[in-house]
């Protein structure tokens, strides 16, 4: 690739640019009488906003600014479900209402924090005068606390956005009471290795005895907590493959449901994607949270950030 083409490449996908040619595309709306200058976090499928722990990052962190700045704030969840049918108002009204938000583009501004490494490139609209659509999917909460000497954790903003449906809240308590006693939870992301879930391009495992072997390393580990705990153990996984393995375990609890990633997977209904809130809030309420997995296996923060929700301690555990 030429010079002058990588030149016009990377400006072509830097963000800013992403952003600038978005808007002129979004915004060709008439300007609104009573347009009100605010925060929004965008998830409205014009652009990929990865897994649900990476929208709950980027969610949680421009509410947190919103109250730094005292700005109203509001959460655009579109895509590819209406968060509003799974996850509802708690102590702050974070749904859209009917013409609030603005299509004129003097009004608005999109940014697209992503790759961003620090907020900067959104507080130098702070004091705003736009309604700021942000497209974030980093947790910037350490920064936030030290640039306003606020002491923010993820838990409790979480829980003052957000309170589980009606029928979330029914599949909790069930799983709950079938439990029926104090638990420790054991995560595993195998992403696509076991050939059985659709996540992106990762590769898998061609090998049927190698996949075996994955399989009960990290079945072996599932035991050892066990032993180590003496409590039942509640296992999720992105793999439907290793669930079904697990749950031949005395002592295992595991969620039914079809599992899908919801940045690949748009066509799905809206019961299917609850799957991932309900092992959230489950995870949540267990006494201990472990994220278990081999070198080959991704480190995922899903468990980490629902330890985070119920407070809970959380430790990461690598199967040789």
């Amino acid at each position: 690739m030429s010079l002058s083409k990588k030149v016009i490449y990377r400006f072509f996908n830097c963000y800013w640019a992403k952003a600038l040619w978005m808007e002129r595309k979004y915004f060709t709306g008439e300007k609104m009488a009573d347009f009100q200058p605010m925060i929004i976090s965008s998830i409205d499928g014009r652009r990929n906003m990865l897994g649900l722990t990476d929208r709950f990052k980027g969610i949680v962190t421009c509410y947190a600014l919103s109250k730094v700045q005292n700005i109203p704030y509001k959460c655009n969840f579109t895509h590819p479900f209406n968060l509003d049918q799974i996850l509802v108002p708690n102590k702050y009204d974070w749904t859209v209402k009917e013409n609030q938000l603005t299509n004129y583009r003097n009004d608005a501004k999109i940014i697209i924090l992503r790759k961003s490494p620090t907020l900067k490139p959104l507080l130098r609209y702070f004091p705003i005068k736009k309604q700021l659509h942000v497209y974030a999917n980093f947790d910037y909460l350490d920064e936030i606390n030290r640039r306003y000497n606020t002491n923010f954790t993820f838990g409790a903003l979480f829980n003052e956005l957000f309170k589980p449906s009606e029928e979330l809240q029914q599949q909790i308590d069930h799983h709950l009471n079938q439990i029926g006693e104090p638990f420790v939870a054991c995560v595993f992301r195998f992403q696509s290795l076991l050939n059985d879930f659709k996540e992106y391009k990762f590769k898998n495992i061609n090998d049927e005895q190698l996949r075996e072997m994955l399989i009960k390393k990290n079945v072996d580990a599932v035991k050892k907590i066990i032993n180590m705990t003496n409590k039942k153990v509640l296992v999720t996984s992105d793999s439907i493959t290793f669930l079904k393995e697990i749950s031949k375990v005395e002592g295992v609890y595991t969620l039914p449901g079809e599992i899908v990633h919801m940045g690949c997977t748009f066509d799905k209904s809206t019961s299917v994607y609850m799957k991932s809130f309900l092992d959230f809030y489950m995870l949540s309420n267990a006494d201990e949270v472990y994220s278990i997995g081999t070198k080959e296996m991704y480190n995922t923060q899903f468990p980490r950030y629902a330890a985070l929700l119920g407070n809970v301690p959380f430790q990461r555990i690598r199967v040789a």
